[in-house]
């Protein structure tokens, strides 16, 4: 039995750091760094969750290329079971060009095989071996996304949580069945951006009331400012830990990693909210979404040198509210 199956997309990423802006049209900018890795919102979270301790799965399709071999190899040698993503003969497997600043990063992607991945290729059967379902970029799946509703109906009829990431809609329409699939999500985690643009709000406070009981629970991402913890009856604003960043890509699958995490271990939301912004924190001391992601005795030594600000996530939630 696994703890999480991933359902979704596969890429790989190329990212360019130390650009000193974004180039103008007929303009070259140099990098200083780079990196070839392991990309894609939804296998990112899988190796950093399974990274952690999670058994994980995943379900999705590469083509029969160099890039779809190195994205079976690179989730492999993170202990995701990958017997369930097709190969597609004669496929191309995407890519996502990321350049990347220290607090923020622009990509322009080629999706390739990944935007023909339909409902009727998920091994269902394979999704009910897990205890949760996970998925992230609802958007950038065109085949897939009219069935994303039934999914997830699907895996809560079958006992399964379930949380979901929205990701960016490139397409700027923010809709496309994500309020039919949000009565059945757990878990649903935007970043500020996200939650306005879904909700068709003018700011976030009014994002989070046009939101609020839409899912189970909704987790904004707000970096390093941290996250809102948004349930039916209160809203809970929890800071961030504080650190210098090399590279923000994949930060946001790694909060995803670490709440989704010890929420299956059936912890405190302040507690997974203190692992979400730690392991976020952490993955972005290096390049790529996975390179710079802890294990979990680093997760642990973190918070303990952080114990200040780990004090302010706790007093945000309360004993009261943790039901303690």
């Amino acid at each position: 039995m696994m703890d999480i199956v991933v359902v979704g997309e596969l890429n790989v990423d190329l990212v360019l750091t130390g650009l000193p802006s974004l180039p103008a049209y007929k303009e070259l900018r140099l990098a200083r760094d780079m990196r070839f890795t392991l990309g894609s919102s939804s296998a990112i979270f899988a190796c950093n969750a399974a990274r952690l301790g999670a058994r994980v799965g995943f379900v999705g399709k590469v083509g029969d290329d160099e890039f779809g071999d190195f994205m079976l190899r690179s989730l492999r040698q993170s202990g995701v079971d990958t017997s369930r993503i097709i190969r597609h003969p004669g496929g191309r497997t995407g890519i996502c060009v990321v350049m990347s600043f220290p607090e923020d990063y622009s990509m322009v992607s080629f999706p390739g095989i990944r935007e023909t991945f339909r409902l009727d290729e998920v091994d269902f059967d394979y999704v009910t071996t897990a205890r949760h379902l996970h998925m992230s970029s609802f958007y950038i799946q065109p085949a897939l996304r009219p069935d994303i509703p039934t999914l997830f109906r699907k895996a809560k009829e079958a006992g399964l949580s379930t949380s979901l990431d929205p990701d960016h809609d490139p397409n700027g329409l923010w809709n496309g069945g994500m309020r039919e699939t949000l009565p059945n999500v757990d878990l649903f985690l935007p970043n500020e951006q996200e939650a306005t643009r879904i909700a068709g709000a003018g700011d976030l406070d009014e994002a989070v009331e046009r939101l609020r009981g839409l899912a189970g629970m909704t987790v904004v991402k707000r970096g390093a400012a941290g996250v809102l913890v948004v349930s039916r009856d209160e809203t809970i604003a929890a800071p961030g830990f504080a650190v210098q960043p090399v590279d923000t890509t994949g930060a946001g699958d790694s909060f995803n990693a670490g709440f989704v995490f010890k929420f299956l271990q059936g912890a405190p939301r302040a507690e997974c909210a203190a692992w979400g912004n730690a392991c976020g924190a952490l993955s972005t001391q290096a390049l790529g979404g996975t390179a710079g992601f802890p294990h979990p005795a680093q997760v642990e030594r973190f918070l303990g040198e952080r114990s200040r600000e780990l004090d302010g996530i706790r007093s945000a939630f309360g004993p009261r509210r943790e039901g303690a």
